[in-house]
């Protein structure tokens, strides 16, 4: 009997050794598998983001209070592409209904609406830049602080879309600011008796 309860003993003893080793590697074959998955994760998104036909960077919007019913968008768009490349469109989200976007260029010291979107050429680059070609939310009675992050939505003429955040800034002094006509009223672009007090002024 005493031999039995030695027997039973081991045994037992063998069970719960067995199962530790069974819990240990079946926590390190789950930790091989998470870890492999988010080295995969990792890896394709950046292969993702290298791919792009377009990105978007230093992009920010121009703070604006609420009673400024218009604000630019600045930054560099690059094309990855060996093709010519439309920004067709773009879009704010949450940002209230009723509001425009526009893409605009400068010519002579005055801004106007462009048709057909900017081309970004083939593996170069397109800035949208104060007192230039800059991109425009219209029709706006919302603050945009500094500090705060929207997400902008650009469509591109190859069917591609870009979705990113964007940082609200305030834009350095010195930049050109516009008129009620959509003049520049920086000097050297604009008639220093031009009126900014418009909507147009700062954006």
């Amino acid at each position: 009997m005493k031999l039995n309860r030695t027997a039973t003993a081991v045994v037992a003893g063998s069970a719960a050794i067995a199962l530790v080793l069974a819990g240990c590697s079946t926590d390190d074959s789950t930790d091989a598998t998470a870890s492999s998955a988010a080295t995969s994760t990792a890896a394709d998104g950046t292969e993702a983001e290298s791919s792009a036909a377009v990105t978007f960077e230093e992009a920010y919007i121009k703070e604006k209070p609420a009673d400024k019913g218009m604000t630019g968008i600045f930054g560099v768009l690059k094309n990855n592409t060996d093709e010519d490349i439309d920004l067709t469109g773009f879009t704010i989200e949450g940002l209230k209904e009723g509001t425009t976007f526009e893409q605009h260029a400068t010519e002579d010291g005055k801004m106007f609406k462009i048709e057909g979107g900017h081309t970004i050429p083939a593996g170069g680059e397109f800035e949208l830049a104060p007192g230039g070609a800059h991109l425009m939310i219209m029709d706006n009675d919302e603050a945009m602080e500094p500090g705060q992050q929207y997400t902008i939505v650009l469509n591109f003429s190859d069917g591609s879309t870009l979705t990113q955040e964007i940082e609200v800034r305030v834009q350095p002094a010195g930049e050109e600011d516009y008129g009620e006509d959509g003049e520049l009223s920086a000097p050297g672009h604009a008639d220093p008796d031009a009126g900014v007090d418009d909507e147009h002024a700062g954006h």
